[in-house]
C-alpha cells in the first residue's frame, strides 16, 4: 500500500513552483509568506516549516504587480 500524502494536492504549490511561477528564489518565496504577502499552510512537522502556497495568491500576486504602458516617452 501506498502511503497518501498529508499535503494537499490541489490548489497548492511548493515553494520551489511559487518560485517558478513569479521568477523568485525560494527564499523569497519564503520571505513574502513570512511578511503576508503569500497565503501559505505549514505542512511540516517540528520546527522546520515545511510551506505549500496557495496558487490563487501567486496568481494574485502577479495581476498585482503587472505594469501597463502609460503611452509616455522614456527620457
Amino acid at each position: 500500500m501506498t502511503p497518501t500524502p498529508a499535503a494537499p494536492v490541489s490548489g497548492f504549490l511548493t515553494t520551489g513552483q511559487a518560485a517558478a511561477r513569479i521568477g523568485a528564489t525560494s527564499n523569497y518565496v519564503r520571505e513574502l509568506i513570512h511578511s503576508g504577502v503569500l497565503d501559505a499552510i505549514d505542512i511540516g512537522i517540528g520546527d522546520r516549516p515545511r510551506f505549500r502556497v496557495s496558487a490563487e495568491s501567486v496568481a494574485r500576486f502577479l495581476c498585482d504587480r503587472v505594469v501597463t504602458p502609460s503611452g509616455k516617452a522614456v527620457a
